[in-house]
């Protein structure tokens, strides 16, 4: 896991030391994330990159906060669930909270509200509930945040599954409702390892499903998973240091039998299925390795990838369920 797959919101945590009415379903098919220089805005596209719509609003006037980032569908396709800092203007993590909006930005509603980061949101397959992260308040050298649950409408909170001094990221539901993937990051050298687990639906039964691997997230009929790994060591990215890229792999929906979709010396991540099940959507910076990240698809068997923006801003969070 590089650290450009960290959430926006993770980057900041570093630095820093540390339900309205719905309306019908749009005509796009992809939510993402656009950062426009380190501020985040939700927008739609069609599966082809086209009829891009902005849903949140543009950077305000003078403000460092991160705007909007990591949306996720509702099932019925009326709602999106995103990470947000709302009105504030300064970058603290503190002001990230998960809010929730009809498909054509109408109809806000901001479901936490608290002193804790809230991210990566993700719905249940009925629509009635919420998985989400919610970061450790305490200040400590390294993020820390747990999986957390809540009604679709804010109300009941609840700790689903304590991080014991690790970071649990980009939660996702199985379509039969009974279990959750995520990400599990530790930094036993200051730099980010991520693993792949599973938990019940309930918290309990938390096990390892794939090691060196983060962005599972399953298809539609729940027998595969899709998710990102740099464990062919196909390219490298330095920042502080060098770290393989990650490249686009499906397996079965215990971890087995992983099969690699994408091959190509570059950052390949966030893979999202097609509703059907026959393709996948990530982001990937092959394009321009040093200032782009756009969308590409690839068929859920292999094969070339499609470039689907083009962009001098950077498309990131597909979500396309």
């Amino acid at each position: 896991m590089s650290p450009s797959r960290i959430p926006l919101l993770m980057v900041a945590l570093l630095a820093a030391g540390c339900g309205g009415g719905s309306s019908s379903a749009p005509s796009q098919d992809v939510v993402f994330t656009v950062n426009d220089q380190g501020w985040g805005s939700i927008w739609l596209m069609d599966e082809a990159g086209k009829a891009r719509k902005q849903l949140t609003e543009s950077r305000p006037v003078d403000s460092q906060a991160s705007g909007a980032t990591n949306p996720s569908w509702s099932p019925d396709r009326t709602r999106v669930a995103y990470a947000g800092t709302g009105n504030s203007a300064v970058q603290d993590p503190a002001f990230e909270e998960i809010y929730a909006m009809d498909g054509d930005g109408s109809h806000v509603a901001q479901l936490t509200k608290n002193g804790a980061p809230d991210f990566s949101p993700d719905w249940s397959p009925d629509g009635k509930k919420i998985v989400f992260s919610r970061g450790n308040i305490v200040a400590t050298e390294t993020p820390v945040a747990s999986l957390y649950v809540m009604n679709a409408d804010g109300s009941d909170q609840k700790e689903l599954y304590p991080a014991k001094g690790v970071l649990f990221v980009s939660a996702d539901w199985s379509p039969d409702g009974d279990r959750i993937l995520f990400t599990r990051v530790t930094y036993p050298t200051g730099s980010p390892i991520a693993s792949v687990w599973m938990v019940n639906s309930n918290g309990t039964g938390a096990k390892r499903i794939l090691s060196g691997a983060s962005d599972a997230t399953w298809s539609p009929d729940g027998k595969h998973i899709a998710f990102s790994s740099g464990r062919d060591r196909n390219g490298q990215t330095c920042f502080a240091e060098c770290q393989p890229n990650d490249e686009i792999y499906i397996a079965d929906a215990t971890g087995a039998n992983p099969k690699r979709l994408t091959d190509e010396k570059s950052e390949d991540s966030s893979p999202t299925w097609s509703p059907d099940g026959t393709e996948i959507a990530f982001v990937s910076d092959r394009a321009d390795r040093e200032s782009a990240n756009d969308i590409y698809l690839v068929d859920a068997t292999g094969g070339e990838a499609r470039r689907i923006t083009t962009n001098d801003v950077w498309d990131l969070e597909p979500d396309w369920k």
